[in-house]
């Protein structure tokens, strides 16, 4: 097994197919299949079939592709800490978002980025906080905002803001602040689980001897945005999910209190992992950002978590 290999076989996956990956990687197609023939043979087992779909990993496949993953990333660290011995950070930095924190914070980041690290390359994932969290334990992110950190001995955790959390709701619901007792009786548009926003919703549920009524269940920030908009029902969301809409009129948004319903979002990476200079810069580059966002009002409902600690 060698890197090529590695490559290639990462190559065809992603492409579903030997002639595209053949296009994309610029090599014959004829020196593709040879490699991954030699791949297979001396792993002894079957990697990739083909289908009517495609060519597709097979278990042991799909296995190879992971690790593949994480070892062309190490490799690709550790030539880009090399070179940075220059002084100028340059390479990929893969960095994961939440769908609420990519709105508000990934195009200001990539902006900045573009700006003062011209040589470094961003690549921006969004997804749910749990898949960030697994992305994070697999070593495929340099890092990624996820909420409510726990002690962890996979994860190094900066705590970044905290974030109040509003009731969500169709135009002219008024803006004053609600209860959370208040929650009961109207239909809530959530995540299904798990999912942390839908788990501390139903744990204050508990706590405060709520009855909250989940009427619909859909894992999409901008399906969810929709439907509050036309009024099928409410949503709980920190008011930077729905800054547009809410500055727009297309949304109401009442600040939950009695108990205040927050969260903390952090910045996470793996532990032990090594950091790369281009990571380093980023990192700093995204604090920064962060505390631009929230000294400027750009990051509403939330609180620096270092400006929390010095008031306490």
């Amino acid at each position: 097994m060698d890197l090529r290999q590695l490559r290639y076989f990462i190559g065809i996956v992603d492409e579903g197919s030997f002639t595209a990956a053949a296009q994309k990687l610029n090599v014959a197609q004829p020196a593709l299949s040879h490699n991954i023939r030699n791949l297979e043979a001396g792993l002894g087992v079957k990697l990739l079939t083909r289908g009517v779909h495609g060519v597709k990993p097979t278990a042991a496949g799909t296995r190879l592709y992971e690790h593949a993953e994480i070892i062309l990333r190490h490799v690709a660290q550790a030539t880009e800490q090399v070179r940075n011995c220059s002084g100028t950070p340059s390479g990929l930095v893969t960095v994961g978002f939440t769908s609420s924190v990519a709105l508000v914070a990934a195009v200001p980041l990539v902006q900045a980025v573009r700006a003062e690290l011209p040589q470094v390359s961003l690549r921006v994932v969004e997804s749910f906080s749990g898949t960030i969290l697994e992305w994070l334990n697999d070593d495929r992110l340099d890092f990624g905002c996820i909420y409510d950190v726990t002690r962890s001995r996979t994860l190094l955790a900066e705590s970044l803001v905290r974030e109040d959390l509003y009731l969500i709701g169709p135009p002219g619901g008024g803006d004053s602040a609600i209860a959370f007792d208040e929650l009961a009786g109207k239909d809530l548009i959530l995540p299904s689980r798990p999912h942390n926003l839908r788990d501390r919703i139903e744990r204050v549920a508990r706590e405060t001897c709520t009855i909250v009524t989940v009427a619909v269940e859909i894992n999409g920030l901008p399906q969810i945005k929709a439907l509050v908009a036309k009024g099928v029902g409410y949503s709980v969301l920190p008011i930077s999910a729905v800054m547009e809409e809410w500055r727009t009129g297309q949304v109401s948004a009442r600040l939950i209190v009695s108990p205040s319903l927050r969260r903390s979002v952090h910045l996470c990476r793996p532990r032990g992992a090594p950091v790369t200079e281009a990571a380093a810069a980023v990192r700093e580059t995204f604090l920064r950002v962060v505390r631009d966002l929230v000294g400027g009002g750009d990051w509403p409902g939330t609180l620096l978590l270092d400006e929390e600690a010095a008031a306490s």
